[in-house]
């Protein structure tokens, strides 16, 4: 059903359904902690602290990138969230290590420039060659600072 809500909008009131995913666009700071828990490795948490920009995508609704360019992810909106499209993924390397994840649900909520940006599901790890499968959960807020 929001998929063909989706497509009405597009078809019949591109004005009306437009402004609405303009709300999303911008510049965010991220800030939160995310916990993997990596069998052979251990269970580690860190901290995030990144710039993200959510944008138009062009086979999906919204692009979630962060601006170091390690991340980005797909979304479409569904109910006033922005819903991560399962299986979504990126890659980063951090103090030696590449990290995979992928998405298995996630989720960001806005209003007024405010908002919560969590995101769970499986992530692997390689170091010295080695592949480390586990999971992830991140908890995060999400602060508007430009367009």
């Amino acid at each position: 059903m929001p998929r063909l809500f989706f497509l009405w909008c597009l078809l019949f009131i591109p004005l009306g359904c437009e402004a609405s995913r303009q709300e999303w666009l911008g510049l965010y700071e991220m800030t939160g902690i995310v916990h993997y828990s990596i069998p052979g490795l251990g269970h580690l948490s860190s901290p995030v602290l990144a710039t993200w920009r959510v944008s138009e995508g062009t086979a999906v609704e919204l692009l979630l990138s962060d601006v170091a360019g390690g991340c980005s992810l797909s979304a479409h909106v569904e109910e006033g969230r922005a819903l991560l499209e399962p299986g979504t993924s990126c890659s980063w390397s951090e103090n030696g290590v590449l990290f995979s994840l992928s998405a298995v649900r996630g989720s960001v909520v806005l209003a007024d420039g405010q908002g919560r940006f969590e995101m769970a599901g499986r992530v692997t790890a390689t170091t010295r060659g080695q592949l480390y499968p586990g999971e992830f959960i991140q908890n995060a807020t999400l602060t508007r600072v430009g367009p």
